[in-house]
């Protein structure tokens, strides 16, 4: 990601949301938001470019100017920022991280001293990544096996490995429609829980949107806001969005859709908050802990890099 403060264009009017993923109901608070104008009636026209595997990176297109908001994970947001970029992060989609690892009875892991000798099923590096730190922040002995597998937790079934890494979300429901009971004939722990305290798709801006753009900013989260009430009294508006009209073309389930929707809802407040996509000073403490344990140097201050006051502002005017 070399040169990511180069090539910029001219900024867009209004807000554009690049998108780090598909345009399922991951998303279905903005989906909600802009189906009922609640950013329009907060004066702010908003608008987004679609992620998903072959889109460019919002860390990309933040940086060129082609959107204003984007989401992404922390370790990849700190290393455009150490490039040069003036990214702030000014809320997180799940203060609690979707990710988890899914047990067996033979061997469940429950605590973080459960981890010691696992061979753990993992997709890809952020799971690498998100597995090393937490071994580091419990200050564990660096004794695990990892095991490339795909998306299905079959590979744990079979045997092939101790634990498999998931989205809390997703491949606990496959599971149960197989017909396994959860707390029986398997476990899932949140990596959240075991000490990885690590918010998720951060909402990140450039300091200049920040500084001209601060109300229509406050005013996109404060339709974030209304949405996330009306998906939490029922999860099948943001769900049928994303199916009939956002994800239209991507083939998406509704009842699984609704199911995620539903089960996504509990990781967007974090223990001891009342804001959604909020997080607190001891989650701060842990990013920068766990980025240090990645060997990342350099890390900007804090009270710089991230700016949680756009979203109380957005809150309090709510109440």
């Amino acid at each position: 990601m070399a040169g990511l403060s180069g090539c910029r264009r001219s900024r867009p009017d209004g807000l554009v949301w690049a998108l780090g993923w598909l345009p399922d109901v991951e998303y279905g608070n903005l989906w909600v938001a802009m189906d009922k104008g609640y950013f329009r009636q907060e004066g702010v026209r908003m608008s987004y470019l679609p992620g998903g595997p072959n889109a460019p990176q919002p860390v990309v297109e933040v940086a060129a100017q082609q959107a204003s908001i984007g989401d992404g994970e922390l370790l990849p947001i700190l290393d455009v920022v150490a490039q040069g970029n003036d990214f702030v992060v000014v809320a997180a989609q799940f203060p609690i991280m979707p990710t988890g690892i899914i047990t067996l009875p033979k061997r469940p892991m429950l605590k973080p001293a459960d981890l010691i000798g696992g061979r753990f099923l993992v997709q890809g590096p952020s799971e690498r990544n998100e597995l090393e730190a937490t071994f580091r922040l419990n200050h564990l002995p660096m004794d695990y096996k990892l095991i490339p597998v795909g998306f299905s937790p079959e590979a744990l079934l079979n045997g092939e490995g101790d634990a498999y890494f998931c989205y809390v979300t997703n491949q606990p429901t496959t599971l149960e429609n197989m017909g396994l009971l959860q707390g029986k004939d398997f476990f899932v722990t949140k990596i959240y829980d075991l000490g990885y305290k690590v918010p998720s798709s951060l909402l990140f801006i450039d300091r200049t949107t920040l500084t001209t753009k601060r109300q229509q900013v406050v005013g996109f989260l404060k339709g974030m806001l209304r949405a996330r009430a009306d998906s939490l009294r029922d999860p099948e508006i943001a769900a049928r969005l994303a199916v009939e009209k956002y994800g239209g073309d991507l083939g998406l389930d509704l009842q699984q859709q609704t199911t995620l929707n539903r089960l996504q809802m509990s990781l967007q407040v974090e223990p001891g908050s009342t804001i959604p996509f909020w997080f607190q000073k001891q989650s701060i403490q842990t990013m920068y802990a766990a980025a240090a344990a990645t060997g990342r140097t350099n890390l900007p201050p804090a009270e710089r890099f991230i700016d949680l006051s756009l979203l109380e502002e957005a809150y309090r005017s709510l109440k």
